[in-house]
């Protein structure tokens, strides 16, 4: 008997205990700007909505409630936006800028146990709030990214004047140009013998060594542009791109011509020449030609048009990426977004982003090193974690074998861009992972901003053949 009762006594206490954590498991919390917040009526998912008690969403989210009990409406206010709710009605109405909205909900506000109930993702994002649900912490996570940019805006402002300058210059677009660019990009991977036993990210890579280097010129006038490119492959990327053993061969240092205008789009490349499978179309030399108007492509006229309407300043750009997040939001949204207000001031004050003028003429410069990145990751993880790198043995290895320089100058004349370089080199040397090496190059600049003078020759019909003929003939 004292057996039967022990065994319905352990049954009962597990039972309980699954449903304690079950309970546990489902109960929703709100994460309102990176902290979890508490509610006196628990969150309720009716229909797959969520809602919350009206009054203390409201007044967390800096708004302001008004409840009308004869009619059951409720009034929110925030910011200058009015939202206008009631009790059992799916309606609603969103006041902005003289601006009136209709909105029909998923779900009614509800009023459960004497509380008024209001769906939470609506009432966020009426007040510009982004809203998530994280699955697996099963939390609704509710982000005020204004309040981030208003924070990162005012901490750049301070701490990193002369990039604030530059991410807040309106720079114009020239009616006309020439310009030249050069780029290089060169690798190389050394795994060291025993990396395979440390399961080095090398010893996936192996032993590689390759890069390219691209030379473009461009010209823009007020009826064509024309793009000039050369591409030479080198190392491994070169062997790759000249061995006859995979259908290659002289791909390895390729041209192509692009020149568009109101009309037609133009391409000439040796590619056709190389590639076994164009020779037979016997383009040689020749543009192919393409219609624009059947191609549905915007003419010379429209981008140009198109892009001077464009009055976007970095600073708007770099907000409108933050406020507009592309991936889910999770319970770790906030923090890693609004750490950006405390990297930018790392890296980008005035000891390493300076500002020279010279008359109408702004030269911008950017000097980033290994020591720079060292301090930040030691900084952020002392803030973020209980862990002390400094005495981390791998950590310690790693700041040894890593060495890293940055460098970028832009310049800029009239508000017009005209020339701007970067390198950047990576290396990596360590005795038990081997050796690693990343080397880009940069070099553009641009003249004859709107020049009159600036010449661009539309190939002639004898020079081309239809993008048409191409595509009879099976391409």
């Amino acid at each position: 008997m004292k057996k039967r009762i022990s065994i319905i006594l352990t049954f009962i206490m597990i039972f309980s205990l699954t449903l304690t954590g079950f309970a546990e498991t489902n109960e929703i919390k709100v994460q309102l700007n990176g902290e979890n917040v508490a509610f006196d009526v628990a969150p309720q998912v009716i229909n797959g909505t969520t809602f919350l008690p009206a009054r203390n969403i409201v007044e967390k989210l800096g708004g302001t409630i008004d409840y009308a009990a004869a009619t059951k409406t409720i009034t929110v206010k925030k910011d200058g936006t009015t939202v206008t709710l009631q009790v059992d009605n799916k309606s609603a109405k969103i006041e902005k800028d003289g601006e009136v909205k209709e909105i029909t909900l998923n779900e009614s506000p509800k009023i459960i146990n004497g509380r008024t109930l209001i769906p939470v993702r609506f009432i966020s994002e009426a007040f510009d709030t982004k809203v998530g649900w994280d699955e697996f912490e099963r939390t609704v996570v509710v982000i005020d990214y204004n309040q981030i940019v208003k924070s990162l805006d005012e901490t750049l402002k301070s701490k990193t004047p002369a990039f604030y300058e530059f991410l807040n210059t309106g720079y114009k677009q020239p009616d006309t140009l020439n310009s030249k660019c050069n780029f290089s990009i060169d690798f190389k991977s050394t795994p060291s013998k025993g990396s395979m036993d440390n399961y080095s990210p090398l010893t996936m890579m192996g032993a590689f060594e390759g890069g390219f280097d691209v030379t473009a010129t461009s010209s823009m006038n007020n009826e064509s542009m024309l793009i000039d490119m050369n591409i030479k492959a080198k190392g491994m990327v070169k062997e790759f791109l000249n061995n006859e053993a995979f259908g290659l061969k002289g791909l390895d240092d390729i041209n192509a011509k692009i020149l568009f205008n109101d009309k037609s789009l133009y391409i000439q490349s040796d590619v056709f020449n190389k590639v076994e499978d164009l020779k037979s179309l016997n383009i040689g030399n020749k543009w192919v030609k393409f219609d624009i108007s059947e191609e549905d492509m915007a003419s010379i006229k429209q981008m140009i048009e198109i892009i001077k309407s464009d009055d976007t300043k970095p600073i708007d750009a770099l907000y409108a990426s933050i406020k507009n997040p592309t991936t889910d939001l999770t319970v770790d949204t906030y923090e890693s977004t609004t750490m950006i207000a405390e990297v930018l001031p790392m890296l980008l004050s005035d000891d390493n982003f300076k500002l020279s003028k010279s008359g109408n003429t702004k030269t911008y410069t950017l000097k980033i090193d290994s020591d720079d990145f060292i301090k930040l990751i030691t900084d952020i993880s002392s803030k973020y974690s209980d862990e002390d790198l400094t005495k981390d043995a791998d950590f310690l290895k790693f700041k040894d074998a890593f060495k890293f320089n940055y460098d970028v100058k832009i310049e800029v004349k009239d508000d017009y861009v005209t020339g701007e370089t970067a390198n950047m080199n990576v290396d990596f040397d360590s005795e038990e992972d081997g050796k690693f090496n990343l080397g880009f190059k940069l070099n553009s600049s641009v003249s004859d901003i709107n020049s009159d003078s600036i010449k661009i020759d539309v190939p002639a019909d004898s020079e081309t053949i239809d993008s048409k003929v191409l595509e009879n003939m099976g391409l």
